[in-house]
């Protein structure tokens, strides 16, 4: 009698998990070294890209052909180097910034603080915090060369996520917003350039706003823009009817979280709102594109391993909400990767 087996994973199916750390280490390696820059539309030889490059030509041929099997580059006659479609998001002139944020990810900080992830989930606490010592807001202020990837990395995100604000969020019922947290106002001043009749302040500290001064000149809109320097565990600019919180509540806890939305309640005006853009992680699994999930649910381990913060449902957003004297008022999805929404709240 004739017995039926469950199929057995392929190679295409384990390979990814079992060797994943080592693909992404092969694509950041490529990038770091410049070679997507040095290839840009041409076709190259190995003793070509490392004269250019600065690397030993043997190990940089087994990179390359390491970094071909992964679908970056394509190898034409006399062994000549060229980028793929996939490979020239690795590009700096590319839209979808994939160097920048390469270069956050694998800095040799963060990289630590993944190999600690299951003393993280054992324990509790952060791994960055458990790896250095101290927490990754922290380690920025001491470590010049990790702030700047922290920035450029933010920066690269930015570029994609603010036209999916600026052009599908409707601003329209705004006096005037503060951008709690919002840095050197490149944020804010796309908002404020897509919205003429609009007033804004942004708010950080000292450190954060040292170039929103030049940035606001340079769009155009520091005649409308206030500069206010703070903590926002202290307070906010008081006053305003809209409050935005651009990728911040995923850095931080549901107590920190809190304490910066009761601030966000208590500064705004009576018919004020605060806007959260952020991810917004699946409740349940039916319907879900699982690549969005997948992403947004690596952004939350990534929370895990790096801050104190997390990804959260809408459900989480509500009861966060809730302790901070606002409720749920609207949720629009934004088309930017991944599963990104604005929620807002007004006063409970």
């Amino acid at each position: 009698m004739a017995t039926s087996r469950t199929p057995q994973p392929g190679a295409e199916d384990y390979l990814p998990l079992l060797f994943g750390f080592a693909v992404n280490q092969i694509a950041g390696t490529v990038s770091r070294l410049g070679v997507p820059d040095a290839l840009g539309d041409s076709a190259l030889t190995v003793a070509e890209l490392a004269a250019t490059t600065g690397t030993h030509a043997g190990f940089l041929r087994r990179l390359l052909r390491a970094a071909a099997a992964a679908g970056l580059l394509t190898i034409g006659e006399g062994e000549r180097f060229s980028l793929t479609p996939l490979g020239a998001i690795y590009r700096s002139d590319h839209p979808l910034q994939a160097a920048p944020l390469d270069a956050m990810h694998a800095a040799p900080a963060v990289w630590q603080a993944w190999g600690a992830l299951e003393q993280a989930v054992r324990t509790g606490k952060p791994a960055f915090d458990l790896v250095h010592g101290a927490g990754l807001f922290d380690k920025l202020k001491t470590d010049p060369e990790l702030a700047q990837r922290f920035h450029d990395a933010m920066g690269a995100g930015s570029r994609v996520q603010i036209p999916a604000i600026t052009e599908n969020f409707d601003f329209t019922g705004f006096r005037h917003i503060v951008d709690v947290g919002g840095g050197n106002g490149t944020h804010l001043s796309a908002v404020l350039n897509a919205n003429p009749k609009l007033r804004g302040t942004v708010f950080d500290t000292a450190n954060g706003v040292l170039a929103a001064p030049q940035v606001l000149k340079e769009a155009g809109v520091e005649d409308r823009c206030d500069i206010v320097e703070g903590s926002f565990f202290d307070s906010v600019p008081a006053g305003a009817d809209g409050y935005l919180l651009k990728n911040i509540l995923h850095d931080w806890d549901d107590d920190s979280s809190t304490r910066i939305l009761r601030n966000c309640r208590e500064a705004m005006a009576k018919d004020g709102r605060v806007v959260v853009f952020t991810s917004v992680l699946p409740e349940g699994r039916v319907g879900e594109d699982p690549v969005e999930a997948l992403g947004v649910s690596v952004f939350d381990i990534e929370m895990m391993a790096v801050t104190t913060g997390l990804e959260r449902t809408l459900t989480e957003f509500e009861q966060l909400f809730a302790a901070s004297g606002l409720k749920l008022s609207g949720l629009t999805p934004l088309p930017c990767p991944f599963m990104y929404h604005a929620v807002e709240a007004v006063a409970a």
